[in-house]
């Protein structure tokens, strides 16, 4: 998991020290989880997910999906062609509007 932090960390420009005050964490405490000394706690991740709602907790504890979020949304869009989209109106009508 230290090794998708440093990446993490990497992918959003931040040296470890801006890193650990931009989630309110002692900077000793991320020397020690970047080197892989120790493990992350949960609120170690806890606040790093806070902090960066685009972050894939899914991929940073586990390493599976996408590191953003938002990645995951446009592979999906990507892969799949819109047939038809369907407007709800507040009067309870809708409209099906065909590509």
């Amino acid at each position: 998991m230290h090794i998708r932090i440093k990446k993490w960390i990497k992918n959003q420009e931040l040296k470890s020290s801006s890193f650990a005050d931009k989630i309110g964490v002692n900077r000793a405490t991320i020397s020690h989880v970047l080197s892989g000394r120790n493990k992350p706690s949960i609120d170690f991740l806890d606040k790093m997910i806070r902090t960066f709602p685009d972050l894939n907790a899914n991929w940073i504890v586990s390493g599976e999906g996408f590191m953003y979020k938002s990645e995951g949304v446009k592979e999906l869009v990507k892969s799949k062609n819109i047939k038809k989209i369907v407007v709800f109106y507040d009067d309870n009508s809708f409209e099906e509007i065909e590509k």
